[in-house]
């Protein structure tokens, strides 16, 4: 059951989105007063035409899709990093140290340096990144098998990150394209420029089906947290859930990596910070971790689009540059001597 706290805390996460939302569309190449924001926004919503002027077009146009979208991107890699601790069993785990969004990275630029995403358009980088997080998912999954080893599936998923990385280093060298070579590098760096309206419902629609998969299913999720062995006596088929969720987290990362290329670090951060702030429980984590991992995501597009404008940093490098550190020390509280 959860306590009034907990609702409390979920409260004041939902406003503090929303208020960083609207905070985030005041900056950028161009930072535009909050008021001036605020103003243009309520007379959208009493149903006032929008102007022309290139403010207007900056907030609707340009940053407005930006936000959301980095909210929802935010959200979705969070949850598939919780899926992914949970089925392993370890808190190191995440899609982007188990080489699922190296593997998706991988099929995208594949995709495009053989002109199949243009074959295949406008799904062709969707298809090749989809494959290729569920082939670097189900190689990590099958090398690992029932070991108990806590970190002995993490270092197998780095290692086929590395793997799938030097392939996609290898596409790209191949490639005698340069527009290809600058297409294909920006699956490596992440990036959310260019976001559009139209791709803000194909994220939402993986968020939605994410979360209504964990809500569907976060009583067997908290049983395979009691161990392998616990959840087969009390009648769960860990092997069909495992399935259940590599399915699920590769159609998720494989869509956010064909949109706006490889952010590491995310999904392996925020669930600690959501076990922290709430339970460990999957009816809590859910919320949680999709309304701090929004919240995250959101600042660091702000951080991408302010520190150097007007030149924009890699939402990828960024989020490398503050988890990396991170995750390094949580290793080292974990398996302290």
């Amino acid at each position: 059951m959860i306590t009034k706290n907990l609702y409390l805390r979920a409260i004041i996460l939902t406003i503090a989105l929303i208020c960083s939302m609207l905070i985030a569309i005041g900056f950028g190449s161009i930072d535009l007063e909050i008021s001036l924001v605020i103003e243009k926004i309520i007379s959208f919503f009493q149903g006032q035409k929008i102007d022309d002027s290139s403010t207007s077009m900056i907030i609707f146009d340009i940053r407005i899709p930006r936000i959301i979208f980095a909210a929802i991107a935010g959200a979705i890699l969070s949850l598939t990093g919780m899926l992914m601790q949970t089925v392993s069993q370890n808190y190191l785990a995440d899609p982007y140290i188990l080489g699922v969004s190296s593997g998706a990275g991988m099929g995208a630029v594949f995709c495009i340096v053989t002109g199949i995403a243009q074959i295949f358009a406008p799904y062709g980088v969707y298809v090749g990144a989809f494959f290729g997080a569920t082939l670097a998912t189900v190689i990590v999954v099958k090398i690992a098998g029932t070991s108990n080893n806590p970190i002995k599936l993490v270092l197998i998923g780095m290692g086929i990150s590395a793997l799938f990385s030097a392939f996609t280093m290898l596409e790209i060298y191949g490639s005698k394209n340069e527009a290809q070579v600058r297409s294909a590098m920006f699956w490596l760096m992440g990036s959310f420029t260019g976001i559009q309206w139209t791709m803000i419902p194909i994220a939402l629609t993986v968020l939605i089906v994410l979360i209504l998969f964990i809500w569907l299913f976060r009583h067997e999720l908290d049983l395979i947290l009691l161990g392998r062995e616990e959840a087969q006596h009390l009648g769960l088929s860990t092997e069909r859930m495992q399935q259940a969720v590599v399915i699920v987290s590769s159609i998720a990362i494989a869509v956010i990596v064909s949109i706006a290329g490889i952010i590491g670090f995310i999904g392996l951060v925020i669930p600690h910070i959501a076990r922290f702030i709430g339970e460990s429980r999957h009816s809590v984590m859910l919320w949680f971790t999709s309304l701090i991992g929004a919240i995250v995501m959101v600042w660091a597009d702000v951080m991408a689009r302010s520190m150097f404008k007007p030149e924009e940093v890699p939402i990828g490098i960024l989020t490398a540059c503050l988890g990396a550190p991170i995750f390094m020390q949580i290793i080292n509280r974990k398996y302290r001597d």
